[in-house]
């Protein structure tokens, strides 16, 4: 049963990411659904996680995607299928792209990023938001269907770049294709261990991903990629892996962000110029910094769950403490994956099995 003190209170959860999918999940089972809407522009929700292994073939759609909408009504939460257009933080209402608006007691935020290319470059295909990737993946299909010889690039050579460079060359295995991994950095993954680096450069040669190394994209144009020292690659697709982006339409809301545009919020997940605005996910600039990773958001779940509850009674709100290591699991495809934490890594085939149980215990949760 919901608290007498939460009745009549509505909230608004925008956006179905890995933090928000854990509210609708708890506070369902608190009986606070009927004062809850989730807003959405798309009913199924991602798993970042499994998505290279989607790529890779190792798992359907169904596999990796949340429905919301039957999330939602398990839980007696009202699903609205639409995008957010605007927030008035001051009159707590949320414009909607299908047309009216929705006054809310408590707003939540965890709409993602959006693709962050490098200045004057456009073209090419974009990891996020992921909601949409798989759409955008048919499109490598149909030019791979054409059946000529093809290089394909992945730029960005963080975690997100080698996992979709790996599995782009499992998904297209058997076919003249070739794939390259460039970046900027002098090597791949270079906020991991020296050991996981190591590990992931002999996994690249051992594939025959070429790799392209402090290779700052600067401009891509006729199917040639520059860098910033004037070497250039021929490519016949690219795909951006790179830094994410804040939806440019939360300048105009009133709520205070970072210099990138991310909603800034205290060590509560509480937006720090509207108490009645909370953001989680990657949308959320914490006072202690974090990569835009979905490790953290599915930590802030429970936290976020906890802190709208207690704010709609009027209680101290508790506080999400971010880990100060986490275990990165790093997908190399053919069954075999990468474990690195505190400074160590791992690698083989039951560490793919560990990722693959671990992700499959999160999306049943929720199922």
């Amino acid at each position: 049963m919901a608290d007498a003190g939460t009745m009549g209170q509505s909230v608004i959860l925008l956006g179905g990411g890995h933090a928000h999918v854990e509210v609708v999940r708890r506070l369902g089972r608190l009986g606070l659904g009927a004062q809850i809407s989730l807003v959405s522009p798309s009913r199924h929700a991602p798993y970042s996680g499994m998505l290279p292994g989607h790529v890779a073939g190792e798992y359907e759609f169904d596999d990796f995607h949340i429905d919301l909408a039957h999330l939602c009504a398990r839980n007696g939460v009202t699903f609205i299928e639409t995008a957010a257009i605007g927030i008035d933080a001051h009159l707590k209402k949320v414009s909607l792209a299908c047309g009216g608006d929705l006054a809310y007691d408590l707003l939540s935020i965890d709409i993602g990023s959006t693709p962050s290319l490098p200045e004057g470059i456009s073209g090419g295909l974009s990891v996020k938001p992921i909601s949409s990737f798989t759409d955008r993946l048919s499109r490598l299909d149909a030019l791979v269907a054409e059946g000529r010889p093809l290089c394909l690039a992945v730029i960005g050579q963080g975690v997100a770049g080698v996992e979709i460079a790996f599995a782009l060359r499992r998904r297209f295995e058997g076919r003249d294709i070739r794939i390259a991994l460039a970046g900027r950095a002098a090597g791949p993954v270079p906020e991991r261990s020296r050991r996981a680096r190591l590990l992931v450069e002999r996994a690249l040669h051992a594939a025959d991903i070429a790799h392209y190394p402090a290779f700052d994209v600067i401009a891509f144009e006729d199917n040639v990629l520059t860098a910033r020292d004037g070497r250039q690659l021929a490519v016949d697709a690219v795909v951006w892996t790179t830094s994410s982006g804040a939806p440019a339409w939360l300048r105009q809301t009133g709520l205070a962000l970072d210099a990138g545009g991310f909603i800034k919020v205290d060590h509560m997940l509480q937006s720090v110029s509207q108490p009645h605005v909370f953001a989680a996910g990657d949308v959320a600039s914490l006072p202690d910094p974090r990569p835009k990773a979905g490790v953290f958001a599915v930590r802030q779940g429970p936290v976020l769950a906890e802190n709208i509850h207690r704010y709609l009674l009027g209680r101290p709100l508790t506080v999400y403490r971010p880990q100060r290591f986490w275990l990165v699991l790093i997908s190399l495809g053919y069954g075999r994956a990468i474990a690195d934490k505190w400074g160590m890594a791992i690698s083989g085939n039951w560490v793919a099995r560990w990722k693959h149980r671990t992700d499959s215990r999160f999306m049943q949760r929720y199922r």
